[in-house]
C-alpha cells in the first residue's frame, strides 16, 4: 500500500481553501475526513492519540494539559493505577476517549460523563423528568432526602427542621375512586370532616373494599353509619316477665361506619314495658362494626320487647322475646336474708351464698337469673319454687369495691325488696352479725389491733387475738397485747372531753374523727352493748386468772337466730394514772362510745358475770371492738 504524507497537503489544503478535504475536494468543514472505500475492504477511521492513563497522570506534573489544551482528545488504552486517579485524571476509570475540559481542569469520558450514578455533584438548575407513564424504581438501598445518611431503618429518611413531609392531596370523591388502594396507603383528604382536612390511611386489606381511617384526633367526627342492621340482632340472656332483668345484652351489627363518635344513649321499650336498652358513648369502626346495648328493668309482662334506636343518624327498631313467668309467690322476706360465710370484706375474693326467704310458691318452675352489685355477682340457678314457704339461694361470688351497707334490689315473680348487707372494710378482720334487741347487726370478728389473720372464735384463745388498747376519746394506741406489763412512761393522765368518740345521741350515734374504727365501724355505744348481752348466749373460753401471760380467757357470745360468734379476749386494762397493766385473764374490759358523768361507759365481764354499762376512768387504757356504723 502506498503511503503518503499527508502534512503538506493539510497545509496546501488550508492555505488554499481554508478548508480540508480527507477523500473529497468539497470539504464540508474545517477538517472533513471521508472514507476511501464503503465496502470494508480497507480499514476507514481517525486515530487520536493513544495514551495509557498513567501517562496522563504524569503530564500533570509539568502542567501538560492547560487552557490551551480545551478540548484536546485522547483515547485511553489501560486506567491509571488507582493511586493516580486524581486531580485531572479523577475520573479516567474505564479504556475510551477522553476530552480535556480546562474549565473543570479534568479529563472527561466522552459519550458517558460524570452522572449522580456514579459521582458526587450538584445540580446547575431545576430538572425535570417526564415519566411519560413509565415506572422509575429504585432498589438494594436507602435514600435520604436532607441527609447523606439515611437511617438504617429506613428506605426513605427525610431530614429537616424546618420543612415538612407533604403526602398526595386529593378531595374525598378523588380519594374514593382511588383503584383498588393498598393496604396502608396515605394521602391527605383535603374536605374530610367539614372541610378539616385530615391524613387517611387505607386499613382494609381487600383492595376492592377500602376503610379510609383518620390519623387527626382532632378532627374526630360526629358518629356516621350508612345502616344499622337491627333484623341482624343477637342478644344473651333471657328476660321473664315480673322478672328484674340483668346481664342481658343484645348487639346490633352496622355498615359503612366512618370512625367518628356517638353518644350514650338510653332507649325505652314498647309493646312490653319496663325495659331499657342503653349503650355507653363511643367511637364507630371505620366500615362494619357491631353496637352493644344493655337491657336492664323488670318487664311488665310476656310478649315482645321492641326498641327504636337511632346511632350514627340511622334508625331501626330491635325486638327481645320476653318469656312468660309461670312462678309465683306472695311475698319476698329480704329482712331476714342470710350469707353463708356471713362476712363480706372488701378488696377479698368473696364465695358463698345468699338466701332470701320466700311464702306463698306455686310450685311452677323458673329459669335462671343473674345480676351483678358492688363487685359482686349474683346468680339463682334455674329451678322449681316449693308449694308454700321456701328460699332463693344465689350463689355469690366475686370482690366487693366498696365497704359500708348495700343496699341490694331484688325482683322475682313480680314481687320485690332490698337485701341490706354491710360489707366489711378492707383489713378490718371481717365482720359478723349478731342478734341485737328485734334485728341485727354487724360487728368486727377481731378486736381492734388483733391478728385478722387468726380465727375470731377459737376454741383456744391466743395473745395475736387481743389487739391493743385505747385511752377513751382519742385514736392513738397506748399499748397493745405485747407491751410489758410495767408503767409506761409518758403515760396521759388527762381525760378526753365528752363528744369525743359520738358527736350524734345515744340512740342515733354519729362517728366522730378521732373514733379509732376503721371506714365504714366505730366504737359502740353502751345501750348496743347492753343488747349484745340481752340477745346473745355467752360461755366463758379458757381459765381466768388473774396474770400478764395468761391470754386464754375470754367469753364467746352466740346469736340464737342465725349460730353466729363474738369472741371478746379478757384483756384487763392499762391503769389511768401509770399505764400499768392489770387484771389481763381475769377481766375484759371494752369501751362505748358513752360518757357517764366524768367517767366513760364499759362493758365489763368477768367468769362471773357481765356488766353492760360499768364506769371507768377515761385515762385507763382498754380494748375496742367496733360496730358497722
Amino acid at each position: 500500500m502506498k503511503k503518503t504524507n499527508l502534512l503538506p497537503m493539510l497545509l496546501f489544503g488550508a492555505l488554499a481553501y481554508g478548508q480540508v478535504g480527507v477523500n473529497t475536494d468539497t470539504p464540508k468543514a474545517t477538517l472533513d475526513v471521508r472514507a476511501k472505500n464503503m465496502d470494508g475492504s480497507t480499514a476507514e477511521g481517525i486515530l487520536v492519540p493513544r495514551l495509557t492513563g498513567n501517562t496522563l497522570f504524569s503530564a500533570i506534573a509539568s502542567n501538560t494539559y492547560g487552557m490551551d489544551q480545551n478540548g484536546a482528545m485522547v483515547y485511553v488504552t489501560e486506567t491509571p493505577d488507582p493511586s493516580n486517579q486524581v486531580n485531572q485524571t479523577l475520573h479516567v476509570d474505564a479504556v475510551g476517549y477522553y476530552y480535556f475540559n480546562a474549565d473543570q481542569n479534568e479529563w472527561v469520558k466522552m459519550g458517558g460523563g460524570n452522572n449522580f450514578y456514579n459521582a458526587d455533584g450538584s445540580l446547575q438548575g431545576p430538572r425535570q423528568v417526564t415519566m411519560d407513564g413509565n415506572n422509575l424504581g429504585f432498589t438494594g438501598g436507602r435514600m435520604g432526602v436532607g441527609t447523606s445518611t439515611p437511617d438504617p431503618s429506613a428506605i426513605l429518611d427525610l431530614t429537616s427542621t424546618t420543612d415538612g413531609f407533604l403526602p398526595p392531596r386529593m378531595t374525598k370523591v378523588q380519594m374514593d375512586a382511588i383503584f383498588h388502594p393498598a393496604h396502608g396507603l396515605v394521602i391527605y383528604c383535603t374536605d374530610c370532616f367539614g372541610n378539616k382536612g385530615c391524613i387517611m390511611v387505607n386499613d382494609s386489606t381487600n383492595p376492592l373494599v377500602p376503610e379510609w381511617g383518620s390519623l387527626c384526633s382532632s378532627n374526630t367526627p360526629n358518629g356516621d353509619v350508612l345502616a344499622l342492621d337491627c333484623s341482624s340482632a343477637t342478644t344473651s340472656g333471657t328476660l321473664f316477665a315480673g322478672s328484674m332483668v340483668s346481664g342481658v345484652n343484645t348487639t346490633i351489627p352496622y355498615s359503612g361506619g366512618n370512625g367518628g363518635a356517638y353518644n350514650a344513649g338510653s332507649f325505652i321499650s314498647t309493646g312490653v314495658t319496663g325495659l331499657s336498652a342503653t349503650i355507653a358513648g363511643g367511637s364507630l369502626n371505620s366500615g362494619n362494626g357491631t353496637l352493644p346495648f344493655n337491657i336492664t328493668g323488670t318487664p311488665s309482662a310476656a310478649g315482645t320487647a321492641n326498641f327504636a334506636i337511632t346511632i350514627g343518624g340511622k334508625s331501626c327498631t330491635f325486638s327481645v322475646p320476653v318469656n312468660p313467668f309461670l312462678g309465683s309467690i306472695t311475698s319476698l322476706n329480704c329482712g331476714s336474708t342470710s350469707f353463708i360465710p356471713p362476712t363480706i370484706t372488701q378488696g377479698e375474693t368473696y364465695s358463698g351464698t345468699m338466701s332470701i326467704p320466700y311464702t306463698g310458691g306455686n310450685g311452677e318452675a323458673y329459669g335462671q337469673q343473674q345480676f351483678s352489685f358492688n363487685g359482686l355477682t349474683f346468680t339463682l340457678p334455674a329451678g322449681a319454687l316449693v308449694n308454700g314457704n321456701g328460699n332463693l339461694v344465689y350463689t355469690v361470688t366475686g370482690t366487693a369495691t366498696t365497704a359500708g351497707t348495700m343496699s341490694l334490689p331484688i325482683s322475682f315473680a313480680g314481687q320485690s325488696c332490698n337485701v341490706s348487707k354491710t360489707i366489711s372494710p378492707s383489713g378490718s378482720g371481717g365482720s359478723t352479725t349478731m342478734c341485737m334487741g328485734n334485728g341485727t347487726k354487724l360487728w368486727a370478728s377481731h378486736n381492734l389491733g388483733a391478728d385478722t389473720s387468726l380465727d375470731p372464735n377459737p376454741s383456744v384463745v391466743t395473745q395475736g387475738l387481743h389487739g391493743n388498747y385505747y385511752q377513751w376519746g382519742r385514736a392513738d394506741v397506748v399499748a397493745d397485747a405485747y407491751t410489758p406489763a410495767g408503767n409506761i412512761s409518758g403515760w396521759n393522765t388527762t381525760p378526753a372531753s365528752n363528744g369525743a368518740w359520738n358527736s350524734g345521741t345515744e340512740s342515733v350515734p354519729v362517728k366522730t374523727g378521732i373514733d379509732p374504727c376503721p371506714s365504714g365501724f366505730r366504737v359502740p355505744t353502751r345501750t348496743e352493748w347492753t343488747a349484745l348481752l340481752n340477745s346473745s348466749t355467752s360461755n366463758t373460753i379458757g381459765t381466768f386468772s388473774n396474770s400478764p401471760t395468761n391470754f386464754g380467757a375470754a367469753r364467746q357470745f352466740t346469736c340464737p337466730s342465725n349460730g353466729n360468734k363474738l369472741t371478746l379476749p379478757a384483756s384487763g386494762s392499762r391503769v389511768g394514772t401509770t399505764g400499768a397493766l392489770s387484771y389481763r385473764g381475769y377481766i375484759g374490759y371494752y369501751w362505748s362510745s358513752s360518757e357517764n358523768d366524768s367517767y366513760a361507759s364499759t362493758f365489763y365481764f368477768s367468769s362471773d358475770g357481765m356488766i353492760p354499762a360499768g364506769n371507768l376512768n377515761r385515762t385507763h387504757g382498754v380494748s375496742v371492738r367496733c360496730i358497722a356504723e
